[in-house]
This record gives structure tokens, C-alpha cells and sequence, in this order.
């Protein structure tokens, strides 16, 4: 039964949003407990609104929040007993096994690298976006943890991107996973010293590693898992992101101009782009390395976000993400070839 501590104060719409969504999911899902952490004061009200009170929701106190702009460590040092802190001491204690928070990514960063830690063997935490793909789909880790990596920091989160990859994205096990390294060119020998470096080491390991790729090939549906610096992969989930919106909003523009809003196949058309671009159904990021379960929701997160960001969550738990990630790690230290 996965334990999934909820953030119920952190994002643009929470905490409303927030506590709608996870009770939602709570009445579908008897299976999970959640607890909602944040000022019990004003979340009790909400939770009462939603319905009958369900056995599998719990209101855990935190009177201190943490707003989307504030300094991440400055604010978790003044406000000492704020949701994110409380959360992720939930998950240090063993109370919970998993937090989920739409707020401050920074705070809920800095809150579990120093609360959680990180797991025997990993040595930088980092986080991976579950991003699509003509095909499907690809994981980019790590898009804003870490911007000053070193090689060996890459290679661990090919290894924990693969984890992630084999476990929650993908439906066949058996399936082979192969791992790029974004640089400037295809071809072995191109990039800064880190991507010669990181190169050489993921050659040595057991990976399916597909050598050296380019913007384009993260989308093309060429490798499942795509390693890079946080800085590089922050600006590539952006500009990704921008140019989604752009896109999306001229094909509408464009489709309505021709009075095609009413076309039954053009209506289906767009709903599977919809579907295909929506991020609310990906379950947001998630901060892979630290010792604990940890989902990084979008700020805009909605009820349905929220919903996914906690299945998400319980799948990690349920599947035993963190465990299979210890394994993968000593795994390529172990098999690592000598050059």
C-alpha cells in the first residue's frame, strides 16, 4: 500500500486544486493513503467540501509555506516547519513512502537532497523528464539539479534513466533501452570535455548506450533515455515546452480561420495531438538519486496533473524504483570496461 505525502500548499492553483485532486484520486485508489501536508486549518475546510471523509486521507500539520518565488535554502531556514520540509521528513521517517509537490521545485530540491540524501552509490541527485516522441516516448535527466555535471554524474543518470524507462514508461520489460548523450554532433569525439569524458565512461559500461545525440534526435524517437548537464537539458525542456505552445496554439488558429472547428476529422486529429502534448497526464518530473520517492509537479498543475503526479509517485513505490536504482548503479561499477 504506497504512502504518498502530498504538498497540499505548493503550486499556482493549491491549495484547492491540490487537495481536490489528491482526494480524487484517494476515492479511486483504496489501495493508497495519502497525507496531505500543510496549514490543517485551512485544508480541512477543502477536504470537507470534497465529500465523505475516506480512511485512506490524512491531514498532516505544516504552518509554515513556502512561496513559488522565495529563495529556496534562505526560505527553508527561516520557515523550518514548511510542507516541503515536512513532507520529506515523513519520508525519512518511514511514514510515507513518496512526496509529491507542485511548489517551489527549488525548495523541494534543496529540502530532499539535505533532508533524504542520497542512495548508497549515487553521487548527484538529479531530475528526469518524461517528454514525447513521434514514436513515444524519451526521458531527459537531468534538466536543472546539477548544472555543473561531471562525467561520472552522466553515466549514473544513464543508469537511473534506464531504471526509470524500463519501470514506469514503458509496458515491455524485456524492451532494449538505448541511452544517448546530447552534444553538438553525432559523431564520437564531438562536444565539450564533459561529453568526451562521459563518452568514454558510458562506453565502458553494460548500457545500451547509442553514442552522441542531437536536439532533433530527442524527439525523433532514436534512444529512450537522453543524459546531459541540468543547465542543457533545463534549456532543451524549455524550449521544448515554448515551442509546444506555439505550435499548439497556431494549428488552432489556423484550423479555426478555416472553419474546420466542426469537422468531425479534424476534431479527432486534434484530440490526439492534445493527448499526445498534454502534460497533465505524465505525472510531472521526478528527482531521481535521493533516498526517497520524490515528484516534481508543474507549478500550473490542475486536478488532473495532481492526479498523475500521484500515480506517478505510487507506481515508483509499488515497483520499487529507488531499490532497482541502487542495483543499476553498483551494476556499471561493477561492469565497467577497462578501456
Amino acid at each position: 500500500m504506497p504512502r504518498i505525502a502530498v504538498d497540499a500548499m505548493g503550486g499556482d492553483h493549491a491549495p484547492g486544486v491540490v487537495v481536490r485532486g489528491a482526494y480524487k484520486f484517494a476515492q479511486a485508489h483504496a489501495n493508497s493513503t495519502l497525507l496531505l501536508v500543510g496549514q490543517e486549518p485551512v485544508i480541512k475546510p477543502l477536504l470537507d467540501q470534497c465529500g465523505p471523509a475516506l480512511p485512506n486521507v490524512a491531514v498532516v500539520h505544516a504552518p509554515d509555506v513556502i512561496d513559488m518565488h522565495e529563495h529556496p535554502v534562505e526560505a527553508l531556514r527561516k520557515k523550518k516547519h514548511n510542507s516541503l520540509s515536512v513532507g520529506c521528513k515523513l519520508v525519512a521517517e518511514g511514514k510515507a513512502d513518496a512526496i509529491m509537490s507542485a511548489g517551489n521545485t527549488g525548495g523541494l530540491v534543496a529540502a530532499s537532497t539535505l533532508i533524504l540524501r542520497t542512495l548508497p552509490g549515487v553521487i548527484k541527485a538529479g531530475i528526469l523528464a518524461n517528454l514525447p516522441t513521434i514514436s513515444g516516448r524519451v526521458v531527459l535527466m537531468d534538466v536543472g539539479a546539477n548544472v555543473d555535471a561531471k562525467a561520472a554524474h552522466l553515466q549514473q543518470y544513464a543508469a537511473m534513466g534506464e531504471v526509470f524507462y524500463r519501470e514506469i514508461v514503458t509496458p515491455a520489460k524485456d524492451a532494449r533501452i538505448r541511452v544517448g548523450l546530447l552534444s553538438v554532433g553525432s559523431e564520437e569525439g564531438k562536444g565539450s570535455a564533459l561529453i568526451r569524458e562521459s563518452h568514454e565512461l558510458l562506453r565502458r559500461t553494460d548500457i545500451s548506450f547509442a553514442g552522441n545525440c542531437e536536439g532533433h534526435d530527442i524527439f525523433e524517437g532514436n534512444v529512450e533515455v537522453v543524459v546531459c548537464d541540468g543547465e542543457t537539458g533545463n534549456v532543451v525542456l524549455k524550449v521544448a515546452e515554448g515551442v509546444v505552445d506555439v505550435v499548439t496554439r497556431k494549428t488552432f488558429g489556423y484550423a479555426k480561420d478555416a472553419g474546420l472547428n466542426d469537422d468531425g476529422r479534424w476534431r479527432q486529429v486534434a484530440g490526439s495531438l492534445i493527448k499526445t502534448l498534454d502534460w497533465r497526464d505524465v505525472g510531472g518530473a521526478i528527482l531521481l538519486g535521493v533516498n526517497g520517492i520524490v515528484i516534481i509537479a508543474h507549478g500550473r498543475s490542475d486536478e488532473r496533473a495532481i492526479m498523475a503526479g500521484i500515480r506517478v509517485a505510487a507506481e515508483c513505490a509499488e515497483r520499487h524504483v529507488n531499490d532497482k536504482i541502487v542495483s543499476a548503479i553498483e551494476r556499471i561499477k561493477n561492469t565497467a570496461k577497462v578501456a
